[in-house]
């Protein structure tokens, strides 16, 4: 068993990409070297095919938008059944293509197109009745892929379609969809703990680790972000995003793209009280985004209280509309399937205009930064207190319409329902300011700042359960109740995420590679 005592456990460290550098290619990472943010070379795609077929059987892509390597226009009508035997993936998939009309027949899931020849599908007369290859990555350099007969397969990569970045997709795909009430077998890692009576806090301190890279990883991405904008837009599109939750996650990043910052500032009087400055905001937003009751060509009759909001609403893009020139989205362009009415994109709209409104003028980033530099402390009381202040910005808004109604139009709730919810402000304190908030502290060697965010991580309490974290505990831990006990933090519920992207299976064929399971038997 690798000791890992010589490993910092009270920082963002690079612990878990130097084990798998070291036991993978034998190469030295400087876990101290924080300068960068970089993402050792290949971590990034060292997902499993599991997790390919949850993505591809859950639809977790653009559907509308998909086209085949060699440029056809794709439409997928089912993504076929799951075959948990031998020979291909998916069996009696529905595809539409272009020039080919409507095909049936069997698809196969590779993470890398390479994988089709490794595994010599080319030679197996099972695998002629694919009528799709569906790869995350196509390492093949423009070379088509065969079967047994010598006929060219048509092939996606999905990396290039995904709705959501790979860690959101993680916290979303539903593992339980591919079981079919089949039990999860434990791991080697299972094994291994009661065979080596691998205490607790080993365990522990190792997810400690994997959920330190999860962070780095999101850092990483916000980092290139940064390039391009300041910390401000940065941080607006951020939370934008997460507002989209899976199914709008790209409408609200492009919502936030085509309304800045800069435009909030040039357009939105500042001198106005905050009600009538939210309420500006609004009506921008819903403009652009083609959400306003005119642009829905809504005709319905209203009461008068939400008359008025209308009239205000329409009123104010009428007067920022002379002032801007820019095209609008349309209806269509938002999902409203499977959400709930409390979720709709006007009342996430409503929520950040509120939220932007409140932390004016100095803005989102600067507010919360504020918050951070004014706490001396590092107490476990004012630990709770830090995080409670943060999120109040996006729990403890009110609006005079949207606290009491969940659509334009509809039923006057009797008692204020929050526009956000618990779940999602913790979803946005965790990888969004907490991974922004990094970068910050490094670029200004602001030591203390990176301490107080490690010390909220690693004392932020657990999210509610999700397939993937039951599959991964039922994988590791056996027992709910020693899983219970172990997973006590947000930061190590994000390192059996990590460890399941980067290696996990509800079989045993990759345990053998896990970076988990190999420092278990390391001597």
């Amino acid at each position: 068993m690798l000791n890992l005592n010589k490993y910092p456990t009270n920082c963002f460290s690079y612990t878990y990409r130097q084990l798998i550098s070291s036991l993978h290619n034998n190469v030295n990472v400087d876990i101290n070297n924080h300068s960068s943010l970089l993402v050792l070379e290949g971590t990034e795609k060292l997902i499993k095919e599991e997790l390919v077929r949850c993505i591809w059987f859950g639809q977790h892509f653009k559907k509308d938008k998909l086209y085949t390597d060699d440029g056809l226009r794709l439409e997928v009508l089912s993504p076929g059944w799951w075959n948990s035997e031998g020979g291909p993936d998916f069996k009696h998939a529905e595809i539409l293509l272009e020039g080919k009309g409507l095909i049936k027949g069997n698809i196969e899931i590779h993470v890398f197109a390479s994988d089709w020849m490794k595994h010599q599908h080319d030679k197996q007369e099972t695998y002629d009745s694919i009528c799709l290859h569906v790869t995350m990555w196509n390492d093949n350099e423009g070379k088509y892929i065969k079967n047994s007969l010598g006929q060219i397969v048509t092939q996606l990569t999905l990396s290039q379609y995904l709705d959501a970045e790979l860690d959101d997709i993680i916290d979303v795909v539903d593992i339980e969809s591919y079981l079919k009430g089949r039990k999860v077998h434990a791991g080697h890692c299972h094994r291994e703990i009661g065979n080596q009576k691998i205490d607790e806090q080993w365990v522990g301190h190792f997810l400690d680790y994997a959920g330190d890279e999860r962070i780095l990883q999101k850092a990483k991405r916000y980092e290139e972000w940064l390039k391009k904008k300041p910390f401000e837009q940065t941080i607006y599109e951020a939370i934008m995003e997460s507002l989209g939750y899976k199914e709008n996650k790209e409408s609200f990043l492009r919502l936030a793209s085509l309304v800045s910052l800069k435009d909030f500032h040039s357009l939105i009087p500042e001198d106005v009280p905050v009600q009538m400055k939210k309420l500006h905001t609004q009506s921008l937003l819903l403009g652009i985004a083609g959400l306003l009751p005119h642009q829905r060509n809504s005709e319905k009759s209203y009461n008068d209280e939400t008359t008025k909001y209308i009239n205000d609403l329409e009123d104010a893009w009428k007067v920022i509309q002379a002032k801007i020139n820019k095209t609008s989205m349309i209806k269509d362009d938002w999902s409203y399937a499977k959400i709930r009415p409390a979720n709709f994109p006007e009342r996430r709209i409503a929520a950040i205009a509120n939220i932007l409104s409140e932390c004016a003028p100095n803005g989102i980033f600067h507010r919360i930064l504020w918050i951070f530099q004014t706490k001396e402390d590092y107490t476990r009381e004012h630990i709770n207190t830090l995080i409670n202040t943060t999120q109040s910005l996006f729990l403890n808004i009110h609006d005079l319409y949207w606290s009491y109604h969940y659509t334009i139009g509809g039923i006057r709730l009797k008692n204020p329902q929050k526009l956000l919810g618990k779940e999602r402000t913790s979803n946005i304190f965790i990888n969004v300011i907490i991974p922004i908030l990094l970068i910050y502290a490094r670029k200004h060697n602001d030591v203390r700042l990176e301490k107080v965010l490690h010390l909220l991580y690693r004392n932020y309490p657990p999210l509610p359960m999700t397939s993937t974290l039951r599959f991964m505990e039922n994988r590791i831990f056996g027992q709910s109740k020693v899983a219970k006990k172990i997973i006590n933090s947000i930061r190590r519920q994000q390192g059996l995420y990590q460890i399941f992207k980067d290696f996990c299976e509800n079989d045993n064929i990759s345990c053998n590679k896990c970076v988990l399971y190999l420092s278990m038997v390391e001597s």
